[in-house]
C-alpha cells in the first residue's frame, strides 16, 4: 500500500492532493508538534491585488511539546469574518464559486474548536470535491505509544507500519532529513514528488501559483483533479 504522510495543512495547495491521489491512503500527521511559521495555520489565495495571506490564529500555550491535534482557535479574534469575506471578495465572479462556497463556508461558520479538527475535516470536503475518495487516517488516533522519542525516519517508518503501508509518497524535501537506508532496512520503500505547478486559467492578470487548492477549484472546477496531476514528477 503506497501512503502520503504530511502535517494536516489549512486549506492547502495543489501539490497537497497530488500526493493524496497519487497514494492509495492519507495520514494526516497531526501529533507532532506545532509551528506558528508554517502553513498549519494558514495558506494564501489570489486577490484583485496579488496573494491574500489567510492565517487562522491559536491560542498560546506554553507546552514545549505542544501539538498540531491539541493546539485551539482563537476565535476572540475576527479572522473567520475577514476569511469568508475574502473568499467572497477573491472569487464571487469565478464560474464555480457557487458550486463550491455555501458548503465551504459553512464549514467554517461551525467554529470548531481545535485546529487540527478544522483542517482534517476541510481536507475530506476539498478531497470530496476533487472526487478524491481515499482513506484518511490521523496519526493522533493511533496506537503509537511514546513515538515523539524515535528519530524521524524511524517515526515515519513506525507510522507506515501501523497502517500497514509499503511505499512512502513524500515531498522532494523530505530528502534533507528521510534516511532511505533505514527504510530500505525495514523493507520499505519511498518515492519522492517534484512538483512543477501547471498553470490554469485565474482572474486578476498573470498566474499566481502556490496557491490554496481553492483558487483553482473556484476557477477550474471539475477540471482541477486533472490540472493538479499534470505538475506530478516523481523521483524514485
Amino acid at each position: 500500500m503506497k501512503v502520503s504522510i504530511t502535517q494536516p495543512l489549512y486549506l492547502p495547495w495543489a501539490g497537497f492532493f497530488e500526493m493524496i491521489a497519487a497514494s492509495d491512503a492519507y495520514v494526516a500527521f497531526d501529533h507532532v508538534q506545532f509551528k506558528s511559521s508554517s502553513w498549519q495555520h494558514r495558506n494564501r489565495i489570489k486577490g484583485p491585488n496579488g496573494p491574500v495571506l489567510l492565517s487562522v490564529p491559536v491560542i498560546n500555550t506554553r507546552a514545549e511539546d505542544d501539538r498540531i491535534c491539541d493546539r485551539r482557535i482563537d476565535y476572540k479574534q475576527p479572522w473567520l469574518k475577514k476569511h469568508l469575506k475574502s473568499l467572497q471578495v477573491c472569487y464571487r465572479k469565478a464560474p464555480w464559486f457557487d458550486m463550491y462556497y455555501p458548503e465551504l463556508a459553512s464549514l467554517l461558520q461551525q467554529e470548531t474548536e481545535k485546529l487540527a479538527d478544522l483542517n482534517v475535516a476541510l481536507i475530506r470536503l476539498l478531497m470530496k470535491y476533487l472526487r478524491l475518495d481515499q482513506g484518511l487516517v490521523r496519526s493522533s488516533e493511533l496506537p503509537l505509544g511514546k513515538d515523539a522519542l524515535l528519530g524521524k525516519s524511524e517515526r515515519v517508518i513506525h507510522l507506515m507500519k501501523a497502517v500497514g503501508a509499503t511505499t512512502l509518497y513524500d515531498g522532494a524535501s523530505a530528502g534533507n532529513f528521510i534516511d532511505p537506508k533505514l527504510f530500505k532496512e525495514a523493507g520499505l520503500t519511498i518515492t519522492f514528488q517534484d512538483y512543477q505547478h501547471p498553470e490554469y486559467p485565474q482572474q486578476f492578470g498573470p498566474f499566481v501559483p502556490y496557491m490554496s487548492v481553492v483558487d483553482l477549484l473556484f476557477n477550474c472546477g471539475e477540471d482541477s483533479l486533472a490540472i493538479l496531476r499534470r505538475g506530478a514528477k516523481h523521483e524514485g
